[in-house]
């Protein structure tokens, strides 16, 4: 194995877009379809107009293991932190909140 090297990222947000909703006797909740690709697409197209590429990275993943019937889930690293929100906007906030405090100044 062989290290790739590229420049770290301030943030990478890694967002749940699984969706459970199609699956015969399934119980669990899943964070699709509240948000899907197409959603994760225009957060990183919003990363870019912010002029944060290569500074902040997003990443959809299928699951990441805490359900939730209410929200959907992202977790945000560095940090490692596990996050639920109910809109894309909420989650560009997040974003926004986490770029600012970690921002050199």
């Amino acid at each position: 194995m062989d290290d790739i090297h590229f420049p770290k990222p301030l943030l990478h947000l890694f967002v749940c877009i699984n969706d459970r909703a199609g699956m015969p006797d399934n119980s669990k909740p899943s964070c699709g379809p509240r948000i899907t690709a197409d959603d994760v697409k225009e957060i990183k197209r919003w990363i870019v107009q912010k002029g944060w590429a290569g500074l902040v990275y997003c990443t959809k993943v299928k699951c990441l293991g805490f359900c939730n019937s209410g929200a959907s889930v992202a977790v945000l690293y560095p940090k490692g932190r596990f996050v639920k929100y109910h809109t894309p906007q909420e989650l560009q906030q997040m974003i926004e909140e986490e770029v600012h405090q970690l921002m050199p100044q």
